[in-house]
């Protein structure tokens, strides 16, 4: 099963909507890495075997971050207004995509769409 790590700036509606789903998350906070710099926080997700959640746009910069260094990445281009619908494309794109596709693919979710990205 693919676990989670929900960087900080991700809704506790997200964390508590993906758990509800049966996903196991775990967030930087739990972790104890408040404040944490990018960089930490995607080594932590990495020595987990976790995939990054996060509402960081930076971690939607391929030339930055590297998704083929990473156990992937999903960006959520959300507000708290957006955040069902948003929730809604996010459950469609987890029942779709197979473990396997998660490891080096930076996703982006939005409120009517999900696209993923490899680094070639």
């Amino acid at each position: 099963m693919v676990k989670f790590l929900a960087d900080e700036c991700t809704f506790d509606l997200t964390v508590e909507f993906l758990r509800n789903e049966g996903w196991d998350v775990t967030t930087v906070k739990e972790f104890g890495l408040r404040g944490a710099k990018d960089p930490e926080v995607l080594n932590k997700a990495r020595g987990m075997g976790a995939v990054l959640i996060t509402r960081d746009m930076d971690f939607g910069d391929i030339r930055k971050f590297q998704p083929s260094a990473y156990g992937g990445v999903i960006v959520l281009k959300m507000t708290y207004r957006t955040s069902n619908k948003v929730h809604a494309v996010l459950r469609k794109m987890l029942r779709e995509v197979k473990e396997d596709e998660f490891v080096g693919t930076l996703f982006i979710v939005d409120h009517n769409k999900w696209r993923k990205r490899r680094r070639p």
